[in-house]
């Protein structure tokens, strides 16, 4: 049966696929210790995919790791994608952190980032996926706080402020409790801001008529320039190409009548 081999050279955990020959998990906690069964399921299994090691986050974020590729990877970008997706079929949504990659990005980073549901940066020494460390340690695979702070910024945006200091008051935890606990998980408030802005900008876009004036209102934007703005560094091109692309793909219902 496949499995796992673990190497353990100084902090860097490398996961190969083949038969299993030892009762602990591919990744140590801080400590030194191996978490437990639940890690040897999720990596064992990436590692049928492809082969990575599990390192300490190159952002510093403490409760996320990375998963690097070996460097003589030939087109590391799809070889992270496959490590992605095979984290959602067994983890779900699990919230990517950011991807980093070698190279510069052909075409631009765009699609990079719609396929990988992250931050794509390119111009790094070794391709890596930023992950949640509980996505294989068996924890919650989301931030509760991260899900608190993204829920108020949803109900609030373009009703009332959406300052951090206001979000602090509804969740009843001081701005710099928010600030280092969010840290600690590889995000921050802004970036979460931005996000539901996105998804709510491309709600508003794709399934209404509204101009973009009053798009920009619900946003929380002061102008449509800054919406505007925003939609070509989310997407890579105007909101009126954003709006027709999407109403190009979507398929129109079936004319009624008989034949």
């Amino acid at each position: 049966m496949g499995g796992i081999r673990v190497n353990v050279v100084g902090d860097v955990v490398t996961v190969v696929s083949e038969d299993v020959r030892r009762g602990h998990s591919g990744t140590r906690d801080r400590s030194g210790q191996y978490p437990g069964p639940a890690t040897t399921t999720v990596t064992s299994q990436l590692a049928e995919l492809a082969e990575f090691s599990v390192v300490a986050d190159p952002c510093g974020a403490r409760q996320v790791v990375g998963l690097r590729l070996p460097d003589d990877v030939p087109q590391p970008g799809p070889a992270l994608l496959v490590l992605h997706h095979g984290l959602r079929r067994l983890r779900g949504d699990y919230g990517p952190r950011s991807v980093h990659l070698p190279g510069t990005a052909p075409g631009g980073t765009h699609g990079y980032s719609e396929a990988f549901g992250a931050k794509v940066r390119f111009g790094s020494r070794s391709a890596v996926l930023r992950v949640p460390a509980g996505v294989l340690s068996g924890q919650a695979e989301r931030s509760g706080l991260a899900w608190r702070v993204r829920n108020a910024l949803s109900d609030r945006l373009g009703v009332r402020s959406t300052a951090l200091a206001d979000v602090a008051r509804v969740i009843a935890l001081q701005p710099r409790t928010i600030q280092r606990a969010l840290a600690d998980e590889g995000l921050s408030f802004a970036e979460i801001l931005d996000c539901v802005r996105r998804e709510r900008a491309h709600c508003l876009l794709t399934g209404t008529e509204l101009p973009l004036s009053v798009i920009a209102t619900h946003l929380d934007f002061a102008e449509p320039a800054v919406l505007s703005r925003c939609v070509r560094r989310w997407w890579g091109h105007t909101a009126a190409t954003h709006r027709r692309q999407i109403h190009e793909v979507t398929p129109r219902p079936p004319a009624s009548g008989h034949q």
